[in-house]
């Protein structure tokens, strides 16, 4: 049989290998076609399902503690099939944003601002406080506080129209808390479906608007973890152009040194702005007490401050005490959207001129 193929040279085991070869490559052409011929219809697809896949794997990130599963890594970019592979940034936005036509349509992040009181001169401080919507103990303590608070929630929360209004009621804002590839490159930590830079532009954008879709009323996001994604421009650029196309604006929380995501939003025309304090980056009351006299002493000297802390046990309990004392202390509390606006020197929220 092997004489009659022709191939009489060659031993019957690279005959075996050779078919297994082009079956397989058969096989990937196949499935190369169908995802291309699916692709058209990606973005709206994956929009859709993104945040029901989000529901059930915040779900299983409980189950996957229990197993001691704590990273999950992602497809090499070189096995990704060529038409879902990222194409390198040349400089060039990696999306066209859609703007709201006529210049006279209110920018989204002033449409869900809140108002902030005359300052009067005195120091300004911004609290932000992130991880919101799952820890719900501490959740219910934070918007029971005295604002105005900037709350940002994770889109993979439950009930988050209900908690959303909630905080909002009690005159806090509301931003995105936007899940971001990590060096740990742990969706335990990142939560589900975290913007990455292994994945194509498709998937991110689809990611985002999923998540911008799940949090209602944000004046705009801040970055969840992301040491990783904020450190790439090519991503940031296109979170940057997503942000604007929705007339956003975007908080850095500086994760990293030499974040590109204030960078790739002020390049957009994003109103944008850095954090300046993590209140509790290490989870040490003492330490947290030393964080927020340091918030003080920095909206003294610079005449406002934004400062970043989490729903944990004992960050909770100093803002409670702490909070409260500031108007007697010549402080006065605004949102991020109003402290964004007066750094970029932009019309305030509101009447407020």
């Amino acid at each position: 049989m092997i004489r009659r193929l022709g191939v009489a040279h060659k031993p019957a085991i690279e005959i075996i290998q050779s078919a297994k070869t082009l079956w397989l490559c058969y096989f990937a052409r196949c499935t190369i076609f169908l995802a291309c011929s699916c692709r058209r219809n990606l973005g709206t697809d994956m929009t859709r399902g993104i945040i029901g896949r989000r529901r059930t794997l915040a779900g299983g990130l409980l189950a996957a503690t229990s197993l001691g599963i704590t990273s999950v890594r992602a497809m090499p970019l070189s096995l990704l099939p060529e038409p879902f592979r990222a194409a390198p940034s040349d400089g060039h936005p990696l999306v066209t944003p859609v703007l709201p036509s006529g210049g006279s349509a209110v920018p989204t992040w002033r449409r869900f601002a809140v108002t902030p009181q005359p300052a009067n001169g005195r120091p300004i401080i911004c609290i932000v406080i992130d991880d919101l919507g799952v820890m719900h103990k501490g959740t219910e303590r934070i918007v029971a506080m005295p604002g105005p608070l900037t709350l940002s929630w994770f889109p993979f929360a439950a009930n988050l129209a209900e908690q959303v209004a909630g905080g909002a009621a009690r005159g806090h804002e509301a931003t995105l808390h936007m899940p971001m590839q990590s060096f740990s490159n742990s969706t335990y930590q990142t939560g589900p479906d975290p913007l990455r830079i292994d994945l194509p532009p498709a998937e991110n954008i689809a990611r985002l608007r999923a998540a911008i879709a799940a949090v209602p009323n944000v004046v705009g996001l801040n970055n969840h973890m992301g040491s990783v994604a904020t450190h790439d421009a090519a991503l940031m650029e296109l979170v940057a152009h997503e942000t604007r196309e929705h007339s956003m604006l975007f908080l850095d929380s500086l994760t990293i040194g030499g974040s590109q995501g204030w960078r790739q939003a002020e390049a957009a025309g994003v109103p944008n702005a850095s954090r300046d304090i993590f209140i509790d980056d290490k989870n040490n009351a003492h330490l947290i007490q030393e964080q927020l006299a340091q918030i003080e002493h920095s909206a003294r000297t610079r005449g406002n401050v934004i400062a970043i802390g989490h729903p944990r046990p004992l960050t909770v309990e100093a803002l409670e005490g702490w909070l409260p004392t500031l108007p007697q202390k010549g402080f006065v509390l605004w949102p991020l959207a109003a402290t964004i606006a007066l750094r970029g020197n932009l019309p305030l929220p509101g009447a407020l001129i």
